[in-house]
């Protein structure tokens, strides 16, 4: 028999102790992981307003966002109709542009024009008939006018904060607890919006809600330096087809993104699943809430849209998921 001449190391009792525990540790997360992912898929199936085509797929994206954990996602939300509420006593909710129109300190005229344009586009938006490519040209000739007649108004930048507080936005049920939990947990949350950005801000700033790790990308006003009167609007025009460029390289929030793989997209209208092009991610969990036309709509939201949120839900979903997250 051949005894080898090479001493044979033994691990020491450290060694082996250390090796046991990061297994137990190992074992204990994955089990921690199926049980968070088990309790989500509970909550899913538990809620009456959740619709969702491929149950499998969204299965392995939660289990990805959950392995992966705080530190590796962020959110992207639309805020007209998404963080806020699309009904509100039988009406229509106030959207952004609405806080402008429906403010005292602007004119008849003005209104007017807006309720036209308002008339005339909105049912060619929500259409279920019409693709979005037969939407496209309408949504741009509708912002543009839009646009045009806020210059033509010649708002003062004085009384934003004004107009805000006359006509106060009404919001989804959840979505303050979504926007404390990712201040808590320092993630990332990107309000962008086919509105106007001036109006965006100045509304979650008056509720306590525009917090460091938030940036708002929209339809943003310029104002005169002499003046202090809109006379144009700067970077690009954001209607709700083309909602897939943040144009925000080399800015702060850009690196506020890095190494954040994962991502949450909300939004109520289908052109807000381009939300997602704007950024580099692997996994992608696309929220959609869907306000009306329900039985028209809802197979093309399901169609677009890993998870479909009717009747005006709310944001719980997405606050159990932020929840678990460590």
């Amino acid at each position: 028999m051949i005894i080898s001449q090479h001493p044979v190391r033994v691990p020491s009792i450290d060694e082996n102790f250390n090796e046991n525990k990061t297994y137990q540790n190992d074992i204990a997360n994955v089990a921690r992981t199926k049980a968070v992912l088990n309790y989500l898929l509970s909550v899913i199936l538990a809620c009456g307003n959740v619709e969702i085509k491929d149950f499998e797929n969204v299965e392995k994206k939660l289990l990805k966002i959950i392995r992966d954990g705080k530190d590796k996602i962020h959110l992207i939300s639309d805020f007209d109709m998404t963080i806020t509420k699309y009904w509100y006593n039988g009406s229509r909710s106030p959207s952004s542009h609405d806080i402008l129109t429906r403010s005292s300190k602007v004119s008849e005229n003005y209104r007017k024009r807006c309720d036209d344009l308002k008339a005339k586009f909105y049912p060619i938006e929500i259409s279920p008939e019409l693709t979005n490519e037969e939407k496209f040209p309408y949504m741009v000739e509708w912002w543009e006018n839009a646009d045009q007649a806020i210059l033509d108004e010649k708002i003062h930048k004085d009384t934003i904060a004004e107009m805000v507080r006359e006509t106060p936005v009404v919001y989804r049920q959840g979505i303050k607890d979504v926007l404390y939990s990712c201040k808590e947990k320092k993630i990332p949350f990107l309000v962008f919006s086919a509105g106007v950005q001036n109006v965006i801000q100045e509304t979650l700033h008056q509720s306590n809600l525009l917090f460091d790790n938030m940036n708002v990308v929209s339809n943003k006003m310029a104002f005169n330096e002499e003046t202090g009167i809109c006379d144009r609007f700067v970077g690009p025009l954001f209607h709700v087809l083309n909602k897939d460029n943040f144009g925000l390289e080399g800015t702060p929030y850009e690196k506020l993104l890095e190494n954040r793989s994962n991502v949450i997209i909300c939004g109520d209208s289908l052109g807000d699943i381009k939300m997602a092009d704007g950024v580099e991610h692997e996994t992608c969990l696309s929220i959609g809430f869907l306000n009306l036309n329900k039985e028209k709509m809802i197979e093309k939201y399901k169609n677009t849209f890993d998870i479909v949120i009717t009747d005006d839900g709310s944001f719980d979903l997405v606050n159990e998921i932020l929840r678990i997250l460590i």
